[in-house]
């Protein structure tokens, strides 16, 4: 077994921009609608689907080891991702082209740590795997087109014996 190690990093526009947009509460700038009860900063991302129509789920992920052998990614849909009750840590890679087909680039992979205050838009196509919570069990809001995971879903298994593993 070849496993690669990769450092989770703090999730920042600039380092998660080839994957999609990072989402981070602002903490500087002019909000939209400032009154004395809120501040409101609309259009933080926009996002997009084939069908016009989204829906938002609750994904409950439970402590795992720090490690993944597959990849997904959506061809339709771009995917919003938000931890609700703890941290989590997600994996993704670029594509590449081997024999004239899509694989995971998984030797170059990175590890994003995004907390309760952050969320994250998975652009189309982007490979990507699912949350690995750091606590025991954390729950996020997942939003993408409607049936995303029943027709517009593409699980590819890296090579036979290839681990990618994350470090804290």
């Amino acid at each position: 077994m070849s496993v690669l190690n990769i450092q989770a990093q703090p999730l920042t526009r600039e380092a998660f921009a080839p994957y999609g947009t990072a989402i981070c509460i602002p903490t500087d700038g002019n909000p939209d609608r400032p009154t004395d009860r809120f501040n409101f900063w609309p259009k933080l991302s926009l996002y997009q689907c084939d069908s016009g129509i989204f829906q938002i789920g609750v994904s409950t992920f439970f402590k795992r080891p720090f490690r993944t052998v597959n990849m997904e990614r959506h061809f339709k849909t771009e995917e919003f991702m938000t931890p609700l009750t703890g941290p989590i840590v997600i994996v993704f890679c670029p594509n590449k082209q081997v024999d004239g087909k899509d694989q995971p680039d998984y030797q170059k992979a990175e590890a994003f740590l995004i907390t309760e205050k952050q969320a994250v838009v998975v652009g189309k196509e982007v490979w990507h795997w699912t949350p690995m919570p750091l606590e025991n069990e954390t729950s996020i809001i997942c939003s993408f087109a409607e049936d995303t995971q029943k027709y517009d879903l593409d699980v590819q298994s890296l090579p036979s014996g290839e681990v990618v593993q994350v470090v804290l």
